[in-house]
C-alpha cells in the first residue's frame, strides 16, 4: 500500500529558525540532495534576495518562488529549505504538501531577533524595529504555519538535535505508509 505523497522533506518556518543549517545536516544524515529555495532564486537571477526586493519588488520575488515550487513538483529525494513566506499562497502550500513531508521550524521572537542581529541580507527586516517586524511576520504567517502537522520549537535545541528529530519524524512517517 503506497502513498501518492512525495518523499521530499520540506522545512518551512520564519527566517532565523535554522532551516538552511538544519536542512544541510538532514541532507547529510540521509544522503539526499539539499536545496535552499532562496539560494536557488539567487542562482536563477544572479541577484541577492536583498537586491531582488530593492531593485524589483517583493511581488517579483514571490513570482520567482512560485516558479521554484513548480520546478520542485516533480522532484524526489530532496531536503528543501523553503523561504519563510513560500507556503503562504495556497497553491504553493498544496504543491509542497503533496511533494513530501512538511516540517515547520519555529522560534520565539526574541530568539529569532538574536539569531538575525548581524544579518544584513534580510530585506524584510529593514522596515523598522527588527523585533516588531519579526513579531508582525510571525503573526501574519501563523495561520499558514499552523497547518503544518510537524512543528519543532528550535529555541533551546542545537541544529544537530533538530536534524535528528526531523529524521525520526520522516522515518516514522514512511513506516506509517
Amino acid at each position: 500500500m503506497g502513498s501518492s505523497k512525495g518523499d521530499n522533506i520540506i522545512l518551512v518556518g520564519p527566517m532565523g529558525v535554522g532551516k538552511t543549517t538544519v536542512g544541510r545536516l538532514v541532507s547529510g544524515l540521509l544522503g539526499r540532495e539539499f536545496i535552499d529555495t532562496d539560494f536557488l532564486i539567487e542562482e536563477m537571477t544572479g541577484l541577492s534576495i536583498a537586491r531582488i526586493f530593492s531593485e524589483r519588488s517583493e511581488a517579483y520575488f514571490r513570482s520567482l518562488e512560485r516558479e521554484v515550487v513548480e520546478n520542485i513538483k516533480g522532484m524526489t529525494n530532496l531536503v528543501i529549505a523553503a523561504g519563510g513566506g513560500m507556503i503562504i499562497p495556497e497553491d504553493n502550500y498544496r504543491v509542497l504538501h503533496a511533494s513530501g513531508v512538511l516540517i515547520c521550524l519555529m522560534a520565539s521572537v526574541d530568539v529569532i531577533a538574536e539569531r538575525l542581529k548581524e544579518s544584513n541580507g534580510r530585506p524584510l527586516l529593514h522596515n523598522g524595529d527588527k523585533r516588531e517586524v519579526i513579531k508582525s511576520h510571525l503573526e501574519s504567517r501563523m495561520k499558514a504555519y499552523d497547518k503544518i502537522e510537524h512543528c519543532i520549537d528550535t529555541d533551546s535545541l542545537q541544529p544537530e538535535s533538530i536534524a535528528q528529530n526531523i529524521v525520526r519524524i520522516f522515518r516514522s512517517r514512511i513506516a506509517d505508509v
